[in-house]
């Protein structure tokens, strides 16, 4: 079945589209978030099954003209995980007694202002046109590591590499990219 008739599906509350979308991607799903959560196996089908809730409810403001509908499945994936991971981790640091006013802190601050949220937004872009700017092995690299998180043995694995050529890889990357935005920003 096409991402179309799947979409066309929800859109008319039919279960089967769920149930096609989760046969479909239901493991593409799982791996994204378990690379993030890791041993957390409850939170993990928990995740899961918030991002088709999260599906469900958004059908109507999907676009294929923005992305695709696995593309649109790996950010949900991605961003339940990881508010799934900082929600957990919260909650453990309360139960430990520890104060999280560092992060808190920066959380406030870089919500702090208009100026502020523009200027990220505006960062964001610059930053995802220069990844989708890099060849593909590069761009995949960075994505595996930076927006899936993934161990570098993980992506090591994934793309035949040695642990140390990613980590190099990575490193000399991270300098390209930071080059290429301090030019781009004219600092």
């Amino acid at each position: 079945m096409t991402e179309e008739e799947i979409i066309e599906l929800i859109k008319r509350q039919e279960d089967a589209g769920l149930a096609i979308l989760a046969q479909q991607y239901g493991k593409l799903l799982t791996y994204i978030i378990s690379g993030i959560l890791k041993e957390r196996a409850g939170d993990i089908e928990e995740c899961v099954n918030d991002t088709y809730v999260k599906v469900w409810r958004n059908v109507e403001k999907f676009d294929f003209g923005r992305a695709s509908l696995v593309t649109y499945l790996k950010v949900i994936a991605r961003n339940t995980a990881l508010n799934r991971l900082r929600d957990v981790k919260r909650h453990e640091d309360y139960r430990a007694g520890a104060e999280i006013s560092e992060f808190s802190d920066t959380v406030a601050d870089a919500a702090g202002s208009v100026e502020n949220a523009v200027l990220r937004k505006e960062r964001a872009r610059l930053l995802g046109n220069l990844i989708r700017g890099l060849p593909d092995r590069e761009r995949e690299l960075m994505l595996r590591k930076y927006f899936y998180l993934q161990s570098s043995k993980t992506i090591a694995t994934a793309m035949g590499m040695t642990v140390n050529a990613v980590d190099t890889k990575l490193s000399r990357l991270r300098g390209k990219m930071r080059a290429a935005f301090c030019e781009a920003e004219g600092t």
